[in-house]
């Protein structure tokens, strides 16, 4: 059993247009992760920073970035109930050409540890869906809402001790993300 995370909160300000809307093959990049992720037999899928949709949870404190979708999330875990130490896998709105099999694999190494990424790679990751790291996250928050440093999701996953995984065969595209109108357009041409 796992739970996942749609991070679809992000401003877009350097794609000037909400990145979540953006369509792959007339699927938008938001339905695109939800498929995603609902393929993979998540028992529940959360969209993060996003407000009027099934099973989407408000930024606790807006513009705080991953780390803080991740926060309001494992908060919202906590008042249901779900706060149990369950693999909690991590996806970003803007990474389309990943694959079920690659998530998997992912979800598969979580035997035994606290968070798991692949080598080189921030996204998608799997932590624990702990009350530890809910008050860690919150912890950071109180002390200050400034980005980066240890509010980053790198400083995340060292804390839960990630174990990277080698990525082995997989192509360096599947890991494309969308920022930018041209990383848009360069994804509509990457073939994985």
């Amino acid at each position: 059993m796992h739970y996942s995370i749609l991070l679809a909160g992000g401003l877009s300000s350097r794609m000037g247009e909400d990145k979540a809307e953006l369509k792959i093959e007339g699927e938008s990049l938001l339905q695109r992760g939800l498929n995603l992720l609902e393929a993979t037999g998540s028992e529940l899928v959360l969209i993060s920073g996003r407000e009027g949709l099934l099973n989407s949870i408000p930024d606790i404190i807006p513009r705080s970035g991953p780390p803080g979708g991740l926060y309001s999330c494992l908060d919202y875990l906590l008042k249901i109930g779900k706060l149990d130490n369950s693999p909690l896998l991590v996806l970003p709105v803007d990474m389309p050409l990943l694959n079920v099999d690659v998530l998997t694999a992912l979800l598969s190494n979580m035997e035994g540890q606290q968070a798991c990424h692949f080598e080189d790679e921030i996204f998608p990751c799997v932590v624990r869906a702990s009350d530890k790291l809910r008050q860690y996250l919150q912890q950071l928050f109180e002390e200050s809402h400034k980005l980066g440093g240890k509010r980053s999701m790198r400083a995340v996953l060292k804390f839960c001790s990630s174990n990277p995984i080698s990525k082995g065969l997989l192509s360096e595209g599947m890991f494309s993300n969308i920022n930018t109108p041209e990383d848009y357009n360069k994804t509509l041409n990457i073939k994985v």
